[in-house]
């Protein structure tokens, strides 16, 4: 059976948002407590236009420099603002530079890729 909060046609993405979470959440541990830190990648393809979000991080403030290419859309701006500023507040990202790939689905921005540097 379907569960209500799952938007997408088939049923399946919030199956799908939530192995994404859970990987997430295990390379945000590591990172918070490791000292070098693997680039996260999720596994699988991803259907979508590509983005890469530039952001600086000083003292836990995460500040968008660029989106490239640029997203028409300012809620799509705003939505992916959002979720990298979630990710690196999630990995305890305290300073330095961040780069992080999003791929805009039909479901809403999600994370497919992310480096940090300290």
């Amino acid at each position: 059976m379907k569960d209500p909060r799952d938007h997408s046609p088939d049923g399946t993405g919030l199956a799908h948002a939530l192995q994404d979470l859970s990987s997430v959440e295990r390379w945000a541990e590591r990172a918070a407590t490791d000292g070098q830190v693997p680039p996260y990648t999720l596994q699988g393809p991803v259907d979508g236009p590509r983005f890469s979000v530039d952001t600086e991080t000083v003292d836990g403030m995460h500040n968008v420099a660029r989106i490239a290419p640029l997203p028409s859309g300012e809620a799509e701006r705003a939505a992916m603002r959002s979720l990298v500023r979630s990710l690196l507040d999630l990995a305890g990202h305290e300073s330095g530079p961040a780069r992080t790939q999003v791929v805009l689905t039909p479901a809403g921005p999600r994370v497919v890729a992310c480096s940090l540097s300290r």
